[in-house]
């Protein structure tokens, strides 16, 4: 079962960043601003498109999860 937690745990991780990360070259290739990861983060991009929108939010989500994963993980089956 732990060996289940870890796998999920990194996919999860990776699949959130992944997500984060077309998001925010999606947008920077649309407004030709490559300064858009802190503009994102601290909500100053006020003219996203619906699907830089999704790509960030399902990639927040994933990040979320694969958090809780991990504290699960460490909860149940300490190192």
């Amino acid at each position: 079962m732990m060996l289940w937690l870890k796998i999920a745990e990194l996919l999860l991780l990776i699949t959130g960043v992944l997500l984060v990360l077309t998001g925010t070259w999606r947008y920077g290739r649309r407004k030709k601003d490559w300064l858009a990861l802190p503009r994102i983060v601290f909500n100053r991009a006020k003219d996203l498109t619906l699907q830089e929108y999704r790509w960030l939010r399902y990639g927040g989500m994933l990040l979320f999860i694969g958090v809780l994963v991990r504290i699960a993980n460490l909860t149940f089956y300490p190192i």
